[in-house]
């Protein structure tokens, strides 16, 4: 009976610790002490950032991040761990071409099961203010320029519209007839009729290439004030339900993982009576 009791308990705690891991599994950053720019863009694989542009942002917002982590004087794995969740969100953002909500919704699932210590759902390597404060972080500076990074990370579409003068044949000599010929009255107007109808036919073209060019112009003033417009309706929306969206959350997460721990007592409990 005792032996049953034993490998009927080690079974549930085999299940249990078989339970599926985190939603996201973040990258292990190798990070050290005093670290430059140049061997951080070695680590993250943009060595190229003198010449490609993309590199060069991609370069500044990890190192940002590093700068952030080493003023709040963290530790290498907590350093590391934030350089994962920035790298993991901008990675999936910029590729699925998610909204700022979204962006910013997948930014908090990495900071929580980062900063719970429920493994293997969870690993506390933050606690609940770093993670506070590197949220605060994120807002004020990738949140913040976010639809920048969009436009950054977004292959351009190139259309060049060329204006073009209506073509009008002139027939030549032979098109014409003799003098002496006289068209009839009705005749005669069936001809004018014609040539009116081809009139009006260039106007149109021509009205259509016209609008076509104040569309391209158009197109390129409002990409001119969109390159210089800064978003501004995340610090407001986002920071508002930031501290009560967070712990409900983390709350949420410890009731559910306490109440699977005390069936599991229970059940170990009621076999050993």
């Amino acid at each position: 009976r005792d032996r049953t009791q034993t490998e009927e308990a080690r079974a549930m705690t085999q299940i249990d610790a078989s339970a599926p891991p985190r939603k996201v599994q973040l990258e292990d950053i190798p990070v050290k002490p005093g670290m430059t720019k140049e061997e951080l863009a070695v680590v993250f694989d943009v060595t190229d950032h003198p010449i490609n542009e993309r590199s060069a942002i991609k370069l500044d917002l990890y190192f940002n991040a590093l700068a952030y982590a080493n003023n709040q004087g963290l530790s290498l794995e907590k350093t590391s761990c934030i350089l994962a969740i920035f790298k993991a969100t901008h990675d999936k953002s910029m590729a699925e071409r998610m909204t700022i909500e979204k962006s910013f919704g997948f930014f908090k699932l990495l900071a929580l099961q980062s900063s719970v210590h429920r493994p293997p759902y969870s690993l506390g390597i933050l606690n609940f203010a770093e993670m506070k404060d590197m949220t605060e972080y994120a807002l004020s500076t990738y949140f913040r320029y976010y639809k920048l990074y969009q436009y950054a990370f977004t292959d351009l579409v190139r259309m060049d519209v060329r204006p073009a003068a209506p073509v009008l044949e002139t027939p030549g000599a032979s098109a014409f007839a003799s003098l002496g010929v006289a068209y009839p009255k009705e005749e005669w107007a069936e001809k004018q009729k014609e040539l009116a109808e081809r009139a009006a036919e260039a106007k149109a073209r021509e009205d259509e290439e016209e609008a076509a060019i104040e569309e391209a112009e158009r197109e390129a003033m409002l990409k001119a004030e969109y390159e210089a417009a800064i978003p501004s309706e995340v610090t407001t929306k986002v920071e508002a339900a930031l501290a009560a969206s967070m712990v409900a959350m983390k709350e949420q997460l410890e009731e559910r993982f306490a109440a699977q721990e005390q069936a599991l007592l229970a059940k170990i409990a009621a076999l050993g009576g």
